[in-house]
């Protein structure tokens, strides 16, 4: 049986505003038929935090990015996917772009966080590491925690280790396609050993854990994103042609940095100069 074709784009280092405005060109893009279910990896080229489509900006976080500190600056971007906060420093960050009506995540938001978590398991257990999918008893699924960050607290179908959060993820849907965002955190932030004291911030919860805590020696940025694609190409019977975004994708990344993730006013209170088609329609945000 033939194995579906995927695409795998593994990016260097790019802004955040850039790698915001890349998965949404993507998953643009694949709604309109111009590209193929896409894998994408990538790094940040500076510190940057990211919060949920719908958070609200904590005052604190607010004053923070409005007078950053010249030694540990870091950028503000929203998310276009649902879920909480989220410090981008010394990690993996991965994104899915694939059809709701496809054979493997047909079954819904969480069926769809499932076959995505097998392969990063698999993924991960190329690099030596033994983690499980976090399943809430029921005696915990209908409790939120109120704390703002992402690795506070596990959702169905994350990746743990033990008690600890190894990759949050978070997913929005639309009719006919979907985007999920993660990250696999590979080492401690430096910055988040100096949060500001004064304002009493903190970007890392205690409840997460790196690579770096969990093998005897870090994988390479290549290494990790080569045990990810054979993780996913295992686990989900797929085939990887590597290729970069189109100039099409390009153009929309150059409009969406300037409409959306480069916009002060979309990273702050989510107003956006204009919205694209694609994405109107039902929208499901992770908030499992």
């Amino acid at each position: 049986m033939e194995r579906p074709q995927w695409r795998f784009i593994n990016d260097p280092p790019l802004s955040a505003a850039e790698n915001m405005a890349r998965d949404e060109a993507i998953a643009i893009a694949f709604s309109e038929g111009k590209v193929p279910p896409t894998l994408r990896l990538y790094q940040w080229s500076a510190p940057s935090f990211s919060i949920g489509a719908f958070q609200r900006l904590d005052p604190n976080w607010l004053a923070r990015f409005e007078n950053p500190r010249e030694q540990d600056a870091i950028v503000l971007v929203r998310r276009v996917t649902g879920g909480r906060g989220l410090l981008h420093d010394r990690e993996m960050t991965y994104a899915v772009i694939a059809g709701t009506e496809d054979p493997l995540f047909s079954g819904g938001i969480k069926e769809t966080f499932y076959a995505i978590a097998t392969g990063l398991l698999a993924g991960l257990e190329t690099l030596g590491v033994v983690a499980s999918v976090h399943r809430p008893s029921k005696k915990k699924q209908g409790s939120q925690s109120k704390d703002p960050l992402c690795f506070s607290s596990t959702s169905w179908y994350e990746i743990v280790v033990g008690d600890k959060k190894l990759i949050g993820s978070a997913q929005r849907r639309w009719r006919r396609h979907f985007l999920q965002q993660g990250s696999l955190m590979t080492e401690k932030s430096q910055i988040a050993l100096h949060d500001n004291e004064a304002l009493n911030l903190s970007f890392v919860s205690e409840h997460q854990v790196t690579l770096s805590e969990l093998l005897p020696a870090l994988p390479s940025q290549a290494q990790a994103a080569e045990a990810l694609k054979s993780g996913f190409e295992k686990a989900l019977g797929l085939h990887f042609i590597s290729a970069r975004p189109t100039a099409y994708e390009l153009a929309l990344v150059e409009r969406l940095v300037t409409e959306k993730y480069g916009n002060p006013d979309w990273n702050r209170d989510r107003q956006s100069r204009t919205e694209s088609p694609a994405h109107l329609g039902r929208d499901a945000q992770k908030s499992l």
